[in-house]
C-alpha cells in the first residue's frame, strides 16, 4: 500500500488579521480532530481487514495460521 503524501503548506501571512469567536474556533477545531480521528480508526479497520484476509486465505489453503497471524486462544 502507498502512503499518499501532500505537498506542504505553502500559504505566506499577508498581513490581513480576521477575527473569529472563540465557540466557532472551537467548534472547528473539535470536529477537525474528530476527522482526523475517523481517519485513523477507518485506518487500522483496513489493516484489520487485510490482516484477516491473509490469515483466513492462508489457514483454508494449508490448514494452518501464517506467521503473524493472531491466536485464536484466549
Amino acid at each position: 500500500m502507498k502512503t499518499e503524501h501532500l505537498d506542504p503548506l505553502t500559504a505566506k501571512p499577508v498581513g490581513q488579521l480576521v477575527t473569529i469567536d472563540v465557540a466557532i474556533l472551537t467548534e472547528i477545531i473539535t470536529r477537525f480532530a474528530e476527522a482526523v480521528g475517523a481517519v485513523e480508526r477507518g485506518n487500522r479497520r483496513s489493516i484489520g481487514v487485510a490482516l484477516e484476509r491473509r490469515c483466513t486465505a492462508g489457514l483454508l489453503a494449508t490448514g494452518k495460521a501464517p506467521t503473524g497471524c493472531p491466536s485464536a486462544s484466549p
